[in-house]
């Protein structure tokens, strides 16, 4: 037998606003960042980035992880996809419970700023 639930809402249990997503293994904060300009392309539980230097960014989170031991999940963008030298890379790591930060670089480790990094915060909300 098939089942279907169709609403538009759902709502916490006094009704006054929406559920909390805080125990299930999904993404608690994520972002896309336009190291070039410098703006957020778009996000989730991201309150602002700071440009520290070319290719190096934090990104401060709306509502903090229990700690600092969240896993994060970087990508660069390649702004030219002329040759395999041009391909970039990201790493990321947890900074604090509320902030998380990218280095974008070329494939010589050369760090460059790129219109499409991404970082992925996983770990539970405090």
């Amino acid at each position: 037998m098939t089942s279907v639930l169709n609403v538009d809402t759902i709502a916490d249990k006094a009704g006054t606003g929406a559920v909390a997503l805080t125990k299930q293994s999904a993404s608690k904060a994520w972002t896309n960042i336009d190291m070039t300009t410098p703006t957020t392309n778009d996000s989730f539980n991201q309150s602002s980035i700071n440009d520290l230097a070319t290719g190096r960014f934090t990104s401060s989170l709306t509502n903090s992880l229990v700690n600092s031991d969240y896993a994060v999940t970087a990508s660069g963008m390649d702004p030219t996809e002329a040759s395999t030298a041009s391909n970039r890379m990201a790493s990321g790591t947890p900074v604090t419970a509320s902030q998380m930060y990218i280095r974008a670089s070329a494939l010589d480790n050369t760090a460059n700023d790129v219109p499409g990094s991404g970082l992925v915060a996983h770990g539970d909300l405090a």
